[in-house]
């Protein structure tokens, strides 16, 4: 049985992308990213073995490399060091309804002089992919094919 997840909005004439994820053995799964291939995993706990990071781990990852990446490149555009540069994201695993809540982003960079530039990078980090995704909340529709 294949589960197939399609994301069915697009934005601005966007384009359709595919990853797909695997069952391997009991709660290990293998996801194919391009030319990467990522373990996936949960807790033992969860009945896992933690061969891999967890879907809310990697969420979290993504929104963090995403917001460091727009940062980088903004602080690079303009000439602001990015040597040490950072993102720092916690979060909440909340229950009711169950979903990751109060995200907090720390950007650090301690070797760049951002002077006047603290709302530059702010609105760097602000438009990220991933975070402009979670803004815009686009539906998902699912289908399970035989």
């Amino acid at each position: 049985m294949l589960f197939c997840i399609t994301y069915n909005k697009q934005v601005n004439g966007g384009f359709m992308s595919e990853i797909t994820v695997k069952h391997k053995d009991d709660m290990e799964f293998e996801t194919q990213i391009g030319n990467h291939t990522l373990t996936i995993d949960i807790p033992p706990e969860n009945n896992g073995k933690d061969r891999g990071p967890t879907p809310p781990q990697l969420f979290i990852a993504s929104l963090s490399s995403c917001i460091a990446i727009f940062v980088a490149s903004y602080c690079n555009n303009v000439g602001i060091n990015t040597e040490g540069l950072s993102v720092s994201l916690s979060y909440d695993k909340l229950t009711n309804p169950a979903c990751l809540g109060n995200l907090k982003a720390v950007i650090k960079i301690p070797n760049g002089d951002v002077g006047k530039r603290e709302k530059g990078v702010i609105r760097a980090a602000e438009l990220c992919l991933i975070q402009e995704t979670i803004r815009l909340s686009p539906e998902v529709k699912l289908t399970l094919e035989k």
